[in-house]
């Protein structure tokens, strides 16, 4: 794994943790669904309802007999998906989103570039 990537999916997980159970912004599952961490297990989990099944069970997902502690955001999403029968990239964004992790006016993180220009009146760019 890319060291930037394994630096996302700590900041994923602190976000989540601080922030408790969130809400899950996924397109036809968003009314209902949330993500979270379970301190007690040390794992993160999800619990899914399809909007137009308010009546239906909703889906569990976190470790089992079968399926180890999930500690990463990729594979929660990877569950997600698969359970959604969606993309893995709208998860993986729906997941940043309710985290906070795509907030464009967030300042970047200490891992990312970023450059402020200040144009001031009679100056400009070197041609």
């Amino acid at each position: 794994m890319h060291d930037l990537d394994h630096l996302h999916e700590d900041e994923t997980v602190a976000a989540v943790r601080t922030r408790g159970p969130l809400p899950l912004p996924l397109e036809g599952w968003d009314q209902a669904s949330v993500w979270g961490w379970d301190e007690a297990i040390g794992s993160l989990y999800a619990c899914l309802r399809r909007n137009i099944d308010d009546q239906a069970p909703a889906i569990q997902i976190g470790p089992d007999d079968y399926t180890p502690a999930i500690t990463c955001d990729t594979t929660l999403a990877q569950h997600i998906a698969m359970a959604a029968d969606c993309d893995l990239g709208a998860v993986l964004m729906a997941l940043d989103d309710a985290s906070g992790l795509n907030d464009e006016d967030d300042a970047p993180a200490d891992h990312e570039g970023g450059t402020v220009v200040t144009m001031t009146e009679g100056y400009g760019l070197p041609k």
